[in-house]
């Protein structure tokens, strides 16, 4: 893509990237197709961490690989979908204000990733050049420095001599996958996004040991509580059956004759087993109502007819007979 002319020698603000619809390179490769431009912009900002390189011929892949230096000129903030394609908003650095001014480059070429159909998929860097063309992820030179750039991106990425362009474009992809997921577990456990893996693993086990530790006093705490309820329930509830046992017991004894010294048993007995309470109530012995009370004492005052009772048995009597009847 050429490059604008920036009023008064300012590096301009917004540079086209893509083209929209069907487009190929210069150099014969393509058809390339933008087909969503929003998603093509949502997964370029994220995968690049919210701004793109800007650098000088695509020194990122050519020269970065072999450890050379390969300083930004600028750097894409904000990528926006327009009737002609996707353009990007520009922070140029001092560098890349001077080379703008200077008027040193005249266009610009992206670097993209595509599908094996020609679908773009993302925008990955942004190259300042005087050979503007369109192609794979890392090439944007003439084929005899295509082929070469690929070579090196076999054995860097570990493929075999016979891997297709294909072949690099998912084997980067795959790894900017690892590198976008290591970044975010590095950030989820506190790290800088470019700790080492080992750092990385050695926080997640330490995060680990925290959120067990956690679990098990919440659960020691839990369990605490459930036992302190149980208690209190079980307290509860042996009160209950005592009360009902001791009111079963007091009704009892209008009916049957209970010792004192079986009223505790079968107060026991009865909080423990009320059929078992019941069935023992039934052997004890009846109340006597109070008809047979008196005939026993008149029995027992009278050693013979027309004898008065004796002063025990006649206190008796009186108190079970009433006043008004004694004389019948």
């Amino acid at each position: 893509m050429t490059l604008p002319d920036g009023s008064d020698n300012k590096p301009p603000e917004w540079i086209h990237l893509t083209p929209a619809g069907t487009f190929g390179g210069k150099d014969g490769r393509g058809p390339f197709m933008l087909k969503d431009p929003a998603d093509v912009i949502k997964r370029s900002m994220h995968m690049a961490g919210g701004k793109l390189v800007v650098d000088e011929n695509h020194s990122t892949h050519v020269a970065g690989p072999k450890g050379e230096s390969t300083p930004a000129v600028g750097w894409v903030v904000e990528l926006a979908s327009r009737q002609d394609g996707i353009w990007g908003r520009v922070n140029w650095t001092k560098r890349g204000a001077e080379l703008m001014g200077d008027h040193a480059y005249r266009g610009i070429s992206p670097a993209i990733g595509s599908t094996p159909d020609g679908t773009v998929k993302w925008i990955e860097a942004v190259s300042l050049t005087n050979r503007p063309n369109f192609g794979v992820t890392t090439l944007h030179s003439k084929n005899q420095e295509t082929r070469m750039d690929l070579a090196q991106l076999r054995r860097t990425l570990g493929l075999s001599e016979t891997a297709t362009e294909d072949d690099i474009n998912a084997a980067i992809a795959r790894g900017k996958v690892a590198v976008t997921l290591h970044a975010s577990v590095a950030k989820a456990v506190g790290l800088d996004a470019n700790a080492s893996d080992a750092a990385v693993l050695a926080a997640v086990q330490a995060k680990g040991a925290d959120v067990s530790t956690h679990a098990q006093t919440e659960i020691d705490s839990l369990q605490g509580q459930l036992t302190a309820q149980k208690k209190a329930f079980d307290a509860l509830q042996g009160q209950l059956a005592k009360t009902s046992a001791e009111n079963w017991l007091k009704d009892l004894k209008h009916r049957k004759v209970v010792s004192d010294k079986a009223e505790a048993r079968l107060v026991t007995l009865h909080m423990q087993d009320v059929a078992a309470a019941e069935d023992l109530a039934d052997s004890l012995q009846d109340v006597p109502d109070d008809s047979l009370v008196r005939r026993s004492l008149h029995s027992q005052g009278a050693g013979r007819s027309g004898d008065k009772p004796d002063k025990l048995v006649a206190s008796m009597e009186s108190a079970l007979i009433p006043a008004d009847k004694a004389g019948g």
